[in-house]
């Protein structure tokens, strides 16, 4: 039986990026424990009736990750200085990482513990370490986005829009709405058919060339740079496991999600 050895060389790093600044971690290194995934949802007793009702929302919460690698040198002083460079950028905030794959990276908020360990009989020179890393986005993301598109030029009436959302859980998206040239987008409305959710955006500002954008992962609704929440009702959408229809009711606009 052969098993998976530590990735090095082409295909296999490891790889922290954050504003733009890249470091590719120079030594073997593995995936040590792709952590459990907890939901928001327990149990409560049902009153006068056998069993309980589960409350909370069943969304999965942050959790850890824990990567192991070895660092050699052949002074101490090469080991300490090699290794303090990965332990910077291990022990950041808000970063990406990439292991192995360079079509998906995990969101890195913080370090939250080293174990530091010496290989006996190198003096000093040989570590094997274990960072465990808080993922409060706890998924492992796309590097490329998918972005669906819609350019109408004249106004819609329950037009079906899919989104094929292939990951094993529901997806918060994010719209963009531009008006066409000289024209207007004062009322706006999207139904999620599989769910029966919708929002709608009343907006007599939404005039071109302002663009409004909801944002289902942050919760925002936003008119170029200002907030306009208040233009907004309904739910934030998601885009469930599989197949999604979408219908936009309003005036012709271009559209992104």
């Amino acid at each position: 039986m052969q098993f998976a050895t530590k990735n090095t060389g082409s295909g296999g790093q490891l790889k922290i990026i954050k504003n733009g600044v890249e470091y590719i971690l120079p030594v073997g290194w593995a995936l040590k424990d792709s952590g459990s995934y907890d939901f928001n949802a327990k149990i409560a007793d049902r009153a006068y009736v056998h069993g309980g009702e589960v409350s909370g929302d069943k969304k999965v919460k942050g959790r850890t990750i824990q990567v192991e690698f070895d660092m050699q040198g052949t002074t101490e002083e090469a080991h300490d200085e090699a290794l303090n460079m990965a332990l910077s950028y291990f022990t950041g905030t808000d970063y990406t990482l990439f292991v192995g794959r360079e079509d998906r990276y995990y969101k890195v908020a913080a370090c939250s513990k080293i174990k530091h360990e010496f290989e006996k009989g190198f003096k000093q020179r040989w570590s094997n370490i274990t960072v465990s890393l808080l993922l409060a986005d706890p998924f492992r993301y796309d590097a490329t986005p998918t972005v669906v598109s819609r350019n109408y030029s004249e106004e819609q009436e329950e037009t079906e829009i899919t989104i094929n959302n292939p990951s094993s859980v529901d997806v918060p998206l994010i719209w963009t709405f531009t008006p066409p040239e000289s024209g207007s987008a004062p009322n706006i409305k999207v139904l999620h058919e599989e769910s029966g959710e919708s929002f709608q955006l009343t907006d007599t500002l939404l005039t071109a060339p302002a663009i409004a954008v909801v944002n289902g992962e942050t919760g925002t609704v936003r008119r170029d740079n200002g907030n306009s929440l208040n233009t907004f009702s309904g739910i934030f959408l998601h885009a469930q496991p599989g197949q999604n229809t979408f219908k936009y009711t309003g005036a012709a606009c271009g559209m992104y999600e």
